[in-house]
């Protein structure tokens, strides 16, 4: 009788999930949109949104294709204020003598630091049922 109490206790508790619940996540909103540089669409890059305050949580990120993105994982961006980073790479001429291994070509990030390490860009996520479209339009 004892040893089924204590295992009808040890599974209730292991049912009820000691620790992280399911409902610890933070609500999301799919974000999708556009990213432009100097009038012309970003072609290859990274866009990155990182929660700003005292709300904290995941960052999220998506490659930039031919000028779009969307961020779609685990239900998209977590809800709130947050700070918009975005490279953008392009290919360069690699110059190196005497290397022994020709790994393909190399990029560069090319657009201002006030778009990515340093960036000025902020968006607010609101709750909502349909994807939240943005266009970034990014100038020197």
């Amino acid at each position: 009788m004892i040893r089924s109490g204590l295992f009808i206790g040890l599974l209730s508790l292991v049912l009820s999930g000691c620790g992280a619940q399911l409902g610890d996540e933070p609500s999301r909103r799919v974000v999708q949109g556009t990213v432009i540089y100097e009038e012309a669409p970003i072609t290859d890059g990274l866009i990155r949104f990182t929660p700003l305050g005292e709300q904290g949580g995941p960052a999220s990120s998506a490659y930039i294709k031919n000028g779009t993105f969307i961020i779609d994982h685990k239900g998209g961006v977590p809800l709130g204020k947050h700070r918009v980073q975005v490279e953008a790479y392009r290919p360069v001429d690699k110059k190196v003598e005497d290397s022994p291994m020709d790994d393909g070509p190399s990029t560069e990030q090319y657009l201002p630091d006030e778009w990515n390490s340093a960036s000025i860009l902020e968006i607010q996520i609101e709750a909502g049922q349909e994807p939240l479209k943005h266009e970034f339009k990014l100038k020197k």
